[in-house]
């Protein structure tokens, strides 16, 4: 018997899917010709003109609109989780540490790229009194002790510590990367086994779980494909989760060539799905997985923190998107390239 909260969450979530931005609407976003047109239309069509009704249309840049599309995801987390305060707060930390990660991750890049300070990776004002790391430290670091600096307060120090890169060697981005991922990841799988039971944990392990394994393939892709790296490095840059055996894991790295390795993982329940046609392992699956599971449980589950789950991988689905096509117009690609680029609807 579910209690009210459990109601309440249930038809809230979709009520709020109900006014995501749909198809037509991305058509008539690809069609915008600047960073403004395009904040002037999800100002005035869409759900988010609340979090832009403040901007000044004759001031409009990309950081500052992308940090305020954000804050729609903070809010919509604060409507959704008072009513399922289970594992509302274990979510909303996932919300925190994600963003902190993609922030932690910008500065690296561009630090590492010697643009260091030139870009500010938008969060909403909401974020700043949840998070231990140095926001604005993080945004200026002059080296890998700088940066340690910045994030020393947090979990985070600890876990990057080990990645101090010594004299004449780079930051391994790619292994900062995993390891923060399997920090966060970890926490969640954690908090499932904890706090749920029978269908509600099989079902977000498996929401989880799905993802690691076609994000992991992707990688191997990548990397041995793209970038010829050997299976050592390759391996200890896979995240640790998922259900993919290590046999598999090893009949890709193996693969004397790229057909080779695409026939083994279309041998895999995943990869008979999603890895298909002359593209074959595609770097937009994993997401394009996530949102098709998602919008199947906000619509048919009956579980409220399948459903809170799903509502937040969609709207983080949605905001890149919406990101990627800020990109793409800002840059002048075309439309139909633009549109390669999103998560199909």
């Amino acid at each position: 018997m579910f209690s009210y909260a459990s109601n309440a969450v249930l038809s809230k979530a979709r009520a709020m899917y109900g006014k995501r931005i749909k198809e037509k609407n991305y058509d008539e976003l690809l069609i915008c010709k600047s960073v403004t047109e395009i904040a002037l239309y999800l100002k005035n069509k869409t759900t988010y003109f609340d979090v832009l009704q403040c901007m000044d249309e004759n001031d409009i840049h990309r950081g500052k609109l992308e940090e305020n599309l954000r804050k729609r995801l903070f809010y919509d987390f604060a409507r959704l989780g008072r009513y399922d305060l289970s594992v509302g707060d274990k979510f909303f930390e996932y919300l925190v540490s994600r963003a902190e990660i993609e922030k932690i991750m910008h500065s690296l890049l561009f630090f590492k790229s010697e643009k260091s300070g030139t870009y500010n990776y938008p969060l909403p004002e909401i974020f700043e009194s949840h998070t231990k790391i140095n926001l604005n430290g993080i945004l200026n670091i002059k080296n890998y002790d700088t940066f340690l600096e910045a994030i020393k307060g947090s979990a985070y120090y600890k876990i990057l510590l080990p990645f101090r890169p010594k004299s004449g060697e780079f930051i391994d981005l790619t292994k900062i990367e995993t390891a923060l991922y399997t920090y966060l990841y970890g926490r969640m799988f954690d908090m499932i086994g904890k706090n749920l039971r029978g269908k509600n944990r099989s079902d977000l392990s498996d929401l989880f779980n799905s993802y690691i394994d076609l994000n992991n393939m992707v990688r191997i892709k990548r990397m041995k494909k793209n970038y010829k790296l050997d299976k050592e490095y390759i391996l200890s840059s896979l995240l640790p989760f998922g259900k993919l055996s290590k046999q598999q894991i090893n009949d890709f790295v193996d693969a004397k060539d790229y057909n080779k390795m695409l026939e083994e993982m279309k041998s895999t329940r995943l990869g008979r799905k999603w890895f298909t046609g002359e593209a074959g392992v595609s770097d937009n699956a994993p997401k394009q997985m996530r949102f098709d599971k998602c919008t199947y449980y906000i619509r048919f589950s009956i579980s409220p923190p399948v459903v809170l789950m799903s509502y937040i991988f969609l709207k983080e689905i949605e905001l890149l998107n919406i990101t990627n096509i800020i990109e793409g117009v800002r840059y002048g690609i075309s439309a139909e390239e633009i549109k390669e680029m999103l998560v199909k609807h």
